[in-house]
């Protein structure tokens, strides 16, 4: 069929001519001297090993920079070691996992901090950076005998996103101002991976990192299913207005129930993976009891963004927990749609042309269709980092001529989409690169040991739940994700660095 059709007609000529032309012999002769080339060998190295080549020469430059400080502490440490300084800086020392926790109760040490702070409200999470950089210094300075430089198969795919990230800035930005402001939008919390994977050096830390995320979000579960009882207000803009039957929308402590979902996404696989972990009877129940509080919370938000990570989330832990549950669980998701009428209901207008119309009218589906519009005008490189779809271009009251009219910013409602619009196909192909390589390397995490496989699991089903997210909100607009994402990759890469550690020692 397809040799008698029409395409086979005007194509099989071209195919012949091709076969027997001078661009195929030297297009095949540059295939195989690329083949042969060094660099190939280091791409090929890479991406089939992942960690290996091209982080060498960072690790054995920053052991040989540790090295070298810890000669130094060795001569320093003894004259300050009887010193009131050297006292109380060993015991801030000793308690980083408090500090790590502080970090990762974001929401609740965010909320303290901007109603008791007053002018170091804004910048505190930027200060407590510098902090925990300085607890990171004087923790090596105390505990450096024997110490490496702690890598991770992540390390070069974040350092690699941050340089393009970078280069954008400085190729495409209209308003350095503006530019240099929605690049630490972007990047400013990706820096938190290396500080807590550096900090983060035990599994017992790490475990407590998870059960602090935990406890966190079992509160604002509580907190999120009382405000559903009393039907706290809302603003009508959170449901479309042809739409019935959704009373409010959960959103705890926060301002968004879509955030609130997010996070729900992140921490449910992890407190599954500490349930399944728990041996403790009591504490097994505490899990369950709280689990099944933060699903109505999720259920709550009426967040479908927030849905479609859950349960992709969910089908991610299932098949490397046990994939004969597959079915069962499609099936009760399906069964929770129709049991519960608020979810089938939102879920069907999602469906309907009602709601194909509201979006077109306002809504996501023309916000999508605008973005695009913008993003002809930069292709490449896009319009500028802080440019347009995102919190910084708002802020700046950022307008587009489109089509002989001005075209005011808006949130984009797709993080992939407001990459791309903002830093071109580079930056969109260095994004989507880098959300592979972390579900990726999360995989290997999982693989390489057997030691906490489930609360690996639950962290690797979460993070990729947050992965999905971003195709239809922008999550990583928001401080609280973007620091808790970065969280959790590096905890899930400190286990398979010291798993990485035993098994090379053993081998």
């Amino acid at each position: 069929m397809i040799k008698d059709s029409f395409a086979a007609y005007l194509l099989l000529p071209l195919s012949n001519e091709y076969g027997e032309s001078r661009t195929k012999k030297v297009l095949t002769s540059v295939g195989n001297a690329f083949k042969s080339s060094f660099f190939y060998g280091l791409l090929r190295a890479y991406l089939y090993r992942g960690y290996g080549v091209l982080s060498c020469g960072l690790t054995a430059f920053f052991n040989a920079v540790l090295g070298l400080f810890g000669k130094l502490c060795d001569k320093v440490m003894p004259v300050l070691e009887n010193s009131f300084f050297f006292r109380f800086v060993h015991f801030i020392v000793s308690k980083k996992t408090v500090f790590l926790c502080i970090l990762t109760a974001y929401p609740f040490t965010d909320l303290i901090i901007r109603k008791t702070a007053g002018v170091l409200a804004g910048p505190w999470d930027e200060l407590y950076f510098f902090a925990m950089l300085l607890l990171l210094v004087f923790d090596f300075a105390y505990n450096h005998k024997g110490r490496k430089y702690v890598t991770s198969p992540l390390n070069i795919p974040v350092l690699i996103f941050l340089a393009v990230m970078f280069g954008c800035y400085f190729v495409v930005s209209p308003d350095r101002t503006i530019g240099f402001e929605g690049m630490r939008a972007v990047c400013e919390y990706i820096f938190w991976f290396y500080l807590v994977l550096k900090l983060c050096d035990s599994d017992e830390i790490a475990k407590d990192l998870c059960i602090c995320l935990f406890v966190v979000l079992s509160i604002m579960a509580l907190h999120g299913i009382y405000q559903y009882i009393v039907a706290a207000p809302m603003p009508a803009s959170w449901v479309d207005h042809n739409e019935a039957g959704v009373r409010t929308r959960v959103y705890s402590i926060l301002t968004s129930p879509n955030v609130l979902g997010g996070l729900f996404t992140l921490t449910i696989p992890i407190g599954v993976g500490l349930f399944l972990e728990e041996t403790a009877k009591v504490k097994k129940a505490l899990y369950g009891f709280f689990l099944l509080c933060m699903c109505a919370a999720l259920v709550f938000t009426f967040s479908r963004g927030a849905w479609m990570g859950f349960m992709v989330a969910v089908i991610v832990f299932v098949l490397f927990y046990n994939p004969k549950l597959l079915a069962p669980v499609i099936i009760l998701a399906v069964l929770a749609a129709f049991l519960v009428p608020e979810v089938g209901n939102r879920i069907s207008y999602m469906l309907s042309a009602d709601y194909i119309e509201s979006s077109m009218n306002g809504g996501r589906l023309i916000r999508w269709i605008d973005g695009l519009k913008v993003w002809s005008y930069g292709k490449l490189t896009g319009v500028g980092l802080g440019h347009f779809g995102g919190a910084v271009a708002i802020n700046h009251g950022m307008q587009y001529l489109v089509a002989d009219e001005y075209m005011e910013t808006f949130y984009m409602d797709n993080y992939y989409l407001k990459t791309m619009i903002e830093t071109g196909v580079v930056g969109l192909i260095a994004f989507v690169f880098l959300m592979y390589q972390v579900f990726l390397n999360s995989v290997r995490a999982v693989k390489l040991s057997a030691e906490h496989k489930y609360l690996k699991i639950g962290i690797m089903s979460g993070l990729f739940g947050i992965i999905v997210h971003n195709l239809v909100e922008n999550i990583f607009e928001v401080p609280l994700m973007s620091t808790e994402f970065w969280i959790f990759a590096a905890v899930l890469m400190s286990f398979w660095y010291r798993a990485a550690v035993n098994k090379k020692q053993t081998n």
